[in-house]
């Protein structure tokens, strides 16, 4: 009988602090969840106008999921998504270019960014949104990988261990370059899909 007793006064005391528990982090979540969706946010548009200084406005635009499909099905691009395009305008409403944002399978994690192309086929720039690479390796891509996109010609981008000879070539970060590899991927996927789906 004691035994049934300590039994059912340990599986109480559990339950209480379960119950305490969920709540005290469903509270939290609900507490978070805003301020959480609003530095998304913030660095999104961040994003967005490191891409493309002179737009004013950036206008949502729907994704071809075919055209985004058929882009992806390459097998350079299996750890790639599109997540989301929007015009970029200027202040008469004038389309300067797309900014397309991507995902793309690092070495740690996904590595989410933008990339900006001119209506006249130019990389305008990317911006990093989230990395979560090796540090000292990796995480260097926002100083190393990020500058050698500005102002070059849209195309299919290679990753090379030695100084570019060309404008489609980008020098890849000294021992990470699965991480190189990963946002050349990313950018070569928002190049293709600009020219079969926004261009």
């Amino acid at each position: 009988m004691t035994d049934i007793k300590t039994m059912f006064k340990n599986a109480l005391v559990l339950f209480v602090i379960t119950l305490v528990a969920g709540v005290s982090l469903g509270f939290v979540y609900q507490v978070t969840k805003e301020p959480i969706a609003y530095q998304a946010q913030l660095a999104q548009i961040k994003a967005n106008q490191a891409v493309f200084s002179d737009a004013t406005d950036f206008e949502d635009v729907e994704i071809d999921e075919s055209a985004a499909s058929s882009v992806l099905s390459g097998s350079d691009y299996s750890n790639v998504d599109i997540t989301g395009v929007k015009k970029a305008v200027d202040g008469s409403g004038n389309g300067l270019g797309y900014v397309i944002q991507v995902s793309s399978g690092g070495y740690g994690d996904k590595i989410i960014f933008t990339v900006g192309i001119t209506n006249d086929s130019n990389v305008n720039g990317i911006s990093l949104i989230s990395i979560n690479e090796t540090p000292g390796l990796g995480m260097n891509a926002e100083k190393v990988i990020v500058p050698q996109f500005s102002g070059k010609p849209a195309a299919h981008f290679k990753v090379t261990k030695n100084a570019p000879a060309s404008e489609s070539e980008i020098a890849a970060i000294s021992g990470a370059t699965i991480t190189s590899k990963a946002v050349i991927s990313g950018v070569n996927a928002a190049v293709e899909y600009f020219q079969s789906a926004l261009q």
